[in-house]
């Protein structure tokens, strides 16, 4: 089995979500001994599939080249529209009867429908999809993100003698902007004496500078961490709590990196955190500071066995795991073809 899988080279310094996802399939297929392509283009050499990462439009031609030559092809979205509000809500629900008056989502629906197989993250995300675009249910395949089993093993010592952080605190990871919630976070743990550590790139100044005003000396902001630094995974293993209240997340990769490190989780439910953390997590809404508050509040006081959280996250999300798993839905539609 000859694989190409497309990722878009990021328009920013940093890896994202979406990246860290193309980027750990590709190697985790490499170990299971698979031949594997990955770039921002078709390679020159033949190929059996191609598996394209984000509902990215400057895919279409390139899986229009592909289906000429007679590739497989499949597509993980990653695409999950804000549903945190009743507006929101609505124009998500709506979206069949207005998106035709749109070029944007006309483009959207193809690249979906070029597809054989749509392999969401959840059952939430495939659910949206579906009826966001109108696609048959039985286009998906549902795999889930996955997460390094390295993120167990961080030293906590590192990151707290690195900052010059002592005693428990709270930690977020991820870009500063409005859809990651750093604001209301910072006020959901204002007055409560608990240092917040934030750490992130801001995309977004003046929402930073919110944050930085209301947060004052309780609140740390650091700036982001390489994934594959050793500091990464030290600030997992050093934190009490890891928040990660966000509008939404698919589930959020930093999260299920702080739940294999051992810490608390607070986790947004919208976009299918639940179907990866289960009991393991506590899901506050996201758009109430009450909510946040309270939830990071009884997290930071509950007891948590790290050790069997640690043992079921890595047993069923692995990237060896999610690629074994993503290897199997390849099998079928080449066998099916």
């Amino acid at each position: 089995m000859r694989i190409a899988l497309l990722r878009r080279q990021s328009d920013h310094a940093w890896y994202s979500g979406a990246d860290i996802q193309a980027y750990s399939t590709a190697h985790a297929l490499r170990e299971l001994g698979y031949q594997v392509h990955l770039g921002a283009h078709l390679p020159q050499e033949g190929y059996d599939l191609v598996h394209a990462f984000g509902t990215i439009l400057e895919y279409i031609p390139l899986l229009r080249e592909a289906r000429q030559r007679g590739a497989s092809l499949l597509l993980s979205p990653i695409f999950f529209k804000d549903i945190s509000s009743p507006f929101k809500r609505v124009g998500v629900v709506s979206a069949p009867l207005w998106g035709m008056l749109s070029r944007r989502y006309r483009a959207q629906r193809e690249l979906l429908r070029l597809a054989d197989r749509l392999l969401p993250n959840t059952s939430a995300e495939q659910e949206q999809v579906r009826r966001y675009f109108r696609i048959p249910d039985d286009a998906f395949d549902v795999v889930p993100n996955g997460v390094d089993p390295r993120f167990a093993e961080g030293d906590p010592r590192l990151f707290r003698e690195t900052f010059g952080i002592k005693g428990d605190f709270v930690l977020t990871v991820g870009r500063i902007e409005r859809r990651k919630n750093q604001l209301r976070l910072v006020q959901a743990l204002k007055g409560t004496g608990i240092l917040l550590v934030v750490v992130g790139r801001s995309i977004a100044q003046a929402y930073l500078n919110r944050c930085k005003a209301i947060g004052g000396d309780q609140v740390l902001f650091l700036p982001p961490i390489d994934h594959d630094d050793p500091l990464l995974a030290s600030a997992y293993a050093s934190c009490r709590v890891f928040a990660l209240p966000s509008l939404l997340e698919t589930p959020g990769l930093s999260a299920l990196e702080a739940g294999v490190a051992g810490a608390r989780i607070v986790v947004t439910p919208i976009g299918g955190a639940r179907e990866y953390f289960g009991d393991y997590a506590l899901y506050p809404n996201p758009r109430s500071v009450a909510s946040i508050r309270e939830a990071v509040l009884q997290a930071w006081e509950t007891p948590i066995d790290a050790d069997t959280q640690r043992t079921y996250l890595l047993g069923q999300f692995s990237w060896r795991a999610i690629a074994v798993r993503t290897a199997s839905v390849y099998q079928r539609l080449l066998s099916k073809s």
